[in-house]
């Protein structure tokens, strides 16, 4: 591309260096605030304008799924704004998670299949340890290195344990060989919680990295192929980056050396999560001397000058503590201002609330505050301020916050694990455990075969009590729950299906003829009051209005969580007395104890019309104009470990970094310089008599907080527009049917319940795609009938595992009949299968839409694109509405393959495959190029709606009306 493309406006110097240095090993030290996004998004768009570099050959990889978003989003505008369309799915953009996801699933081929198993999110992992915990307390010196009471304690401290051992690559089997007999203990911990997830076919965050790391040590194919496709890497937050991930890095950088590395050593604060700040301080160290350009970012354009100047002080420890000495366990840097709108008075405040702990006076003090910069002009919107905390759960936190909600200032604080305390929750609890007659009995007599604590149990009472004031208040919910209770505790029998039919001549058919489970229980019950008022809050009103709706969006993702972790889709004579003990004094348990943050706006860190309550960790990469930092009463804390310390020295793969002595010194100043430096306008240090000792110098520096008396108008927050994908199946689709129902299931994200008419689907499209994949990867020959069954019962195994739900026997007979009807059909075009499942995206200005192509067919001269549709082929004649929207989406597909591919696309299919053998299942249109920005434009309006969350629409599909669970919210279910 043209040279004089590229725009360098509102680059400084070092910004510039850091873009134009493309090639070989770089480091950017990246201080708060000085536009690391900004440079990594130019230095992007600058390898792909100006160094001519392919999309596809350029990995950014980050940290959380927030920041993976924004990049997304800042990079696809990036080359917007030079009318660049690429397709932003070729460019390995993502978490080191997803990318390694996306590496395994590209070379599944060649490595070893990971593909069959389900993975884990941290509950679960603690979760699944915990239910198996006699498989490790039994262990020699167990009791010496796992010290809690508590199960699941014990459990999170051996899930500690096994992610360091496994992200460090220690080899465990040399662990259990050791002389040392608490080194045994640790390798024969490590050895039985891998039998333990590879006998439940399930892997965890740790797992994903290490396999990866596997696969490519292990298959020197695989890694070169990896090489030779991917030219330059860019790791953002190099500081938070663990020993395997930064063995990935090089592993795929390999001799080429391209590799960026941004971050701030200032800022390494997650070593409770297995990040090391040694591997951001001596990336240099691992290239030939001056190979590595080490480029400093250091001019702020967040901060007013007297924030920057304290929190350069408190890094520089100058104040007189000397605790410590940094030495070579920090790169010596300072910051500058860089705002041009600098204020000259004082921008940094102690809050000195006169006590030990914050009584009336304290919290009055704090909510003066706030109200006095609004009755100042200072800011105009609560959301403008931020407290930030070392724990949200914490006393000083937890009673402020309430005290603050209390006098009409909103809170918004979505990791304070206050989830089992709202009332939404205690009541739609206590109407479930109504439902079990049994339950309720031992719950009263306190007699359970499995035990719960006494918190819970008081807690458990309180929700009954709440649920029976629910059913005196409304009739309705009192009969459903009564009459649901009759038939549990009636159940007899075998479990079939007659036995827990329901007999309201008011129920749908489709209802009657399935048995109960924990989610159809949940969705009759919301459908009454008070439930039903908290699904129709105002969507654009305050996040505190639509909490109730969206903790009750929580809770059915728990309950289909539990479903599947237990293997108890449905209620029967058989296990109608464990499920309710298993939910509530096993699952719910170790949920409450663990704690459930509530929901948490991706697009908006700051919800309008509410302060944010936040850790310290949380507000990480975030800033606000006024920022109030609390727990100043915190003290250094030595969190080494005697044992792993022992391990360090012995078995990692590099010997000890920082000096023991240090690291709790060296943490916590971390930890405190990324809260001061979140702060744009206004930094206050709000702190008592019992304020820390290593605090205490800055503070008496400060000037008092009444003193502040100025009308000068703050910033606002920044707006975080992330640019959201949308597809055609999931999300245009879904709205064009039933805005309501995209409200339910993708706005709230309740979890979708037996969707009976998609289950057969699904299983002949896992089907199809097996055997096109197995075409395209060479093997032709191996696609026959046989093959083919045999690939549909595997997944109809998995679909049983995953879902609960099992087809009746007529329902796999025409299941497998449709995919076998299909290959014979086809059988003689099955050469022409080109790509299978291929995932394409379109970058337009406020989205991307996203679609999957089912089949792609090659001639010579041109391509032709399948998409299966299993349900009954419509009759179109005088009727062309009713593929109207499938049209639009085969254009957009048939568009988006010829700028990928270049090649021609001649026609656009629509493959019924329940049509007879006889019959013709396709439903053929010409591609007219034409006709793409019509289609465009029409999508774009759904998006609109659907950002503008214009959900009042009438259904458009009565069909779906018939499978949704909140059929019954809305008044369909005679659908």
């Amino acid at each position: 591309m043209n040279s004089d493309s590229f725009n360098w406006d509102r680059i400084n110097e070092q910004q510039r260096q850091a873009v134009l240095v493309s090639d070989g090993p770089v480091l950017i030290i990246a201080g708060p605030g000085t536009g690391k996004t900004f440079t990594l998004v130019k230095r992007v768009a600058y390898l792909v304008m100006e160094k001519n570099v392919s999309p596809e050959r350029i990995m950014v990889v980050t940290f959380t799924e927030k920041a993976a978003k924004e990049l997304l989003t800042r990079i696809s505008n990036e080359f917007l704004n030079y009318n660049v369309n690429i397709n932003m799915n070729e460019m390995y953009i993502g978490t080191f998670h997803s990318v390694c996801l996306r590496l395994m699933k590209e070379h599944l081929g060649g490595a070893p299949d990971e593909n069959s198993k389900r993975m884990m999110d941290a509950f679960e992992q603690t979760y699944l340890v915990c239910r198996n915990i006699d498989e490790f307390r039994f262990l020699k010196n167990y009791s010496k290195w796992i010290t809690a009471n508590e199960p699941w304690q014990q459990a999170l401290d051996i899930c500690t344990y096994v992610n360091q051992i496994m992200e460090e690559l220690v080899d465990f089997e040399t662990l259990q060989k050791d002389s040392d007999e608490d080194v045994r203990f640790l390798g024969k911990l490590v050895a039985r919680y891998t039998a333990l997830l590879e006998r439940h076919g399930v892997m965890d965050f740790s797992a994903i990295q290490t396999e990866t790391y596997r696969m490519l040590e292990t298959h020197p194919e695989i890694l070169a192929n990896i090489r030779q496709k991917l030219d330059y890497i860019m790791v953002d937050e190099y500081q938070d980056t663990n020993y395997i991930q930064e063995q990935i890095v090089f592993a795929i950088a390999g001799d080429k050396k391209n590799i960026c590395v941004v971050g701030d050593d200032d800022q390494g604060m997650y070593r409770f999560r297995g990040a090391t700040i040694r591997n951001i301080l001596e990336f240099p160290d691992k290239f030939a001397a001056d190979e590595c350009k080490i480029i400093k970012l250091s001019q702020n354009y967040r901060s007013e000058d007297k924030i920057i100047q304290f929190y350069n002080r408190w890094m520089q420890n100058v104040d007189g503590i000397n605790l410590f000495n940094w030495d070579k366990y920090r790169f010596d840097k300072e910051i500058v201002p860089a705002r041009s709108d600098s204020f000259p008075g004082d921008s940094v405040f102690a809050c000195d609330y006169g006590d030990g702990g914050l009584t009336g006076a304290g919290k009055k003090k704090v909510l003066d505050i706030i109200n006095r910069l609004i009755a100042n002009g200072n800011i105009n919107n609560f959301n403008q301020a931020a407290f930030l905390f070392r724990s949200v759960k914490s006393k000083e936190a937890s009673e402020l916050g309430s005290y603050l909600e209390q006098n009409g200032i909103p809170v918004y604080s979505p990791r304070s694990d206050m989830f089992f305390d709202r009332m939404e929750v205690k009541q739609l609890i206590g109407c479930i455990m109504w439902c079990f007659n049994d339950y309720m009995d031992d719950l009263k007599k306190n007699h359970f075969n499995i035990e719960i604590p006494e918190k819970l149990k008081s807690y458990y009472i309180g929700c009954v009590k709440l649920a029976m004031t629910l059913m005196k208040q409304n009739k309705g919910l009192q009969t459903y729950i009564m009459d649901i209770m009759e038939k549990i505790r009636n159940l007899k029998g075998a479990g079939t299906t007659s036995d827990c039919r329901c007999e309201n001549e008011n129920e749908s058919e489709n209802e009657s003829e399935h048995e109960w489970g924990l989610l159809d229980i949940f969705y009759r019950i919301i459908s009454f009051e008070p439930f039903a008022l908290y699904l129709s809050a105002d969507l654009n009103g305050n996040i505190t209005e639509t909490r109730a709706a969206r903790n009750l969006a929580e809770l059915s993702r728990m309950i289909a969580r539990f479903n599947f972790l237990h293997d108890m889709h449905k209620i029967t004579p058989e296990n109608k007395t464990v499920l309710p003990e298993e939910f509530f004094n096993i699952y719910i348990k170790y949920l409450y104890i663990d704690g459930v943050g509530e929901y948490e706006d991706e697009s908006e860190y700051a919800p309008s019309g509410c302060v944010s309550f936040m850790t310290i960790h949380q507000s990480k990469g975030l800033e606000f104009p006024v920022v109030v930092v609390g727990s100043l009463n915190s003290k250094v804390k030595d969190t080494s470990n005697a044992l792993m310390s022992a391990v360090e020295s012995r078995f990692y793969h590099r010997p000890p970094f920082e000096p023991l002595e240090n690291i709790k010194y060296f943490d916590f100043w971390r930890l405190y310089y990324t809260a001061f430096s979140r702060a744009q306008n206004m930094l206050i240090l709000m702190a008592g008599d019992k304020v820390g000792k290593y605090f205490l110098p800055y503070i008496k520096s400060l000037p008092g907080i009444e003193t502040w008396n100025c009308g000068r108008r703050f910033g606002t927050v920044k707006d975080i527009h992330y640019k959201h994908v949308y597809s055609f199946t999931s999300h245009i689709s879904v709205y064009d049917g039933c805005p309501m129902q995209y409200k339910f299931y993708k706005e709230y994200a309740f979890a979708q319940n037996k969707m009976f008419h998609t289950s057969v689907g699904s299983l002949v499209h896992a089907t199809l795609e097996d055997m096109n994949k197995c075409i395209i990867s060479g093997n032709l020959e191996r696609v026959g009938e046989e093959t083919i069954t045999e690939w549909f019962w595997l997944n109809y195994a998995g679909m049983q595992e995953q879902t609960g739900y099992f087809l009746t026997d007529e329902q796999q007979t025409n299941a497998l009949n449709q995919v076998i009807r299909y290959f014979r059909h086809r059988k003689n075009e099955l050469g022409r299968v080109w790509k299978a499942e291929e995932e394409i995206n379109l970058v337009l200005p406020d989205y991307i839409l996203q679609g999957i192509i089912d089949l792609v067919e090659s001639d010579e001269d041109a391509v032709e694109i399948v998409d299966y549709k299993t349900g009954p082929k419509p009759v179109i004649e005088g009727h062309p509405e009713r593929v109207e929207h499938y049209r639009k989406q085969l254009e957009i597909y048939a568009y988006l393959v010829e700028k990928r591919y270049g090649r021609k696309v001649k026609r656009m299919h629509l493959y019924y495959t329940s049509t007879s053998e006889d019959g013709n299942p396709l439903i053929t249109f010409e591609w007219n190029r034409e006709n793409v920005n019509h289609t465009v434009d029409e999508i774009s309006e759904t998006v609109r709606c659907i950002e503008e969350k214009k959900f009042d629409r009438s259904v458009q599909n009565s069909y779906a009306c018939e499978f949704c669970d909140m059929r019954y919210v809305c008044g369909k279910e005679k659908c």
